[in-house]
């Protein structure tokens, strides 16, 4: 597209020899504080005379090429680092924020540069081209790329909006650039970003039941684990068979996984057992949903963890489609629907907040270190029937 690279003549005018007493190479490039052309001259007496013609060729054709990758040495003055490509400076974000941030944040923001890098090559960005060449003309026709494929929902946009804003104010600060093409971009209004999730019926929970025991039984597991346990996708991603106590009916959440930052152990329902006890747990150290690249389907253990989109991919392409479930029943819908079928069986709801680490959690993490065991599962959670029969 016609915005990736600067126009000959609109946004620079390139290099002319000028030959007399001074010989010196001139152009134009906008001027950042008016945008107007604004004359630059490059003095070439300094050369002895009878090496200055094919100096000033040579010259002519670097500047020309550095002009149309969009270099701009009035720019330069006030970003230090403008004429490293595009790509480059990306990079050196995300190598900062390796150091900086934790695992899944860095995940997300190597995701996000992906997607981004991605469309700009499939819309004929030149990989050689400059920091500077990302306008906001280029940041406009990407959130408009993303606002017209349905895939991506309003916070999903919003989403990409500012870790974008986010990236190239860094890049300033850095001295990359001197404005942000994402400024002035509107994010989507709070209404469109509703979660349109609703629970399961009986109906519906049973016929996944049914067909996972049949077809992936792994999966079951992780969609029970989700469903009576109130576990979170990212903290079922990075659950270790250790984790996983079927004598004692409990799993062990971590802090170190925890969204809260706290131990948690949340009680196996009785109903649950038969489904937890197809799960391999030989290998303790090992993930339960291990990292099996170019197979969608494969939920078995291994020494690397899930990335906890899978299961929500696997719902979403495989699960709902083979079982005529509508959008609005979603993976995560499967805890939504565990809360509410475990309040509905009769179980306290302050025993139902705790299994759901939503209140107090911490009470069990305590009690433990002064017991020197693990707590005993709930014998209220144990027994609540909350599979239809």
């Amino acid at each position: 597209m016609y915005f990736f690279k600067p126009v000959a003549y609109i946004d620079y005018k390139p290099p002319t020899l000028c030959k007399g007493k001074v010989w010196f190479i001139s152009f134009y490039v906008k001027d950042p504080s008016t945008g107007k052309l604004r004359r630059v001259r490059i003095k070439l007496n300094h050369i002895p005379a009878a090496e200055r013609k094919k100096a000033a060729k040579e010259l002519m054709a670097t500047y020309a090429e550095r002009l149309s990758l969009g270099w701009n040495p009035l720019v330069q003055r006030e970003t230090p680092r403008a004429t490293h490509k595009a790509f480059d400076a990306y990079a050196h974000f995300l190598r900062v924020k390796e150091k900086e941030s934790e695992q899944e944040t860095y995940s997300c923001y190597r995701s996000f540069v992906k997607v981004f890098q991605e469309w700009l090559l499939k819309e004929g960005f030149d990989e050689a081209s400059l920091i500077g060449t990302v306008s906001h003309d280029v940041a406009l026709a990407f959130m408009d790329h993303l606002d017209d494929d349905p895939k991506y929902s309003a916070r999903t946009y919003n989403n990409y909006l500012s870790f974008l804003g986010t990236l190239h104010t860094w890049l300033i600060e850095k001295g990359y650039i001197s404005t942000n093409p994402f400024d002035g971009i509107k994010r989507k209004p709070r209404k469109l970003m509703q979660k349109k999730r609703r629970v399961l019926n009986n109906e519906e929970l049973a016929a996944l039941v049914k067909h996972l025991q049949k077809e992936n039984p792994e999966y079951l597991a992780a969609c029970m684990i989700c469903y009576g346990c109130f576990v979170r996708p990212k903290e079922i991603a990075l659950l270790r068979c250790r984790d996983i106590d079927l004598q004692a009916q409990t799993i062990f959440v971590s802090k170190e996984i925890a969204k809260n930052d706290n131990d948690s152990f949340r009680t196996i329902p009785d109903d649950l057992v038969p489904i937890f006890r197809q799960l391999d747990l030989s290998h303790p150290d090992w993930f339960v949903f291990g990292k099996h690249n170019g197979d969608a389907c494969d939920f078995s253990p291994g020494r690397e963890p899930i990335s906890h989109k899978k299961f929500s991919d696997y719902w979403s392409h495989r699960l709902r489609p083979a079982l005529g479930f509508p959008e609005a029943v979603q993976f995560y819908s499967l805890k939504d629907t565990g809360i509410t079928n475990m309040a509905t069986a009769g179980v306290a709801i302050n025993l139902v907040q705790q299994q759901a680490d939503h209140s107090n959690v911490a009470i069990m993490a305590i009690t433990s270190i002064y017991l020197g065991r693990k707590p005993e599962a709930n014998a209220r959670i144990k027994g609540a029937a909350i599979l239809p029969k």
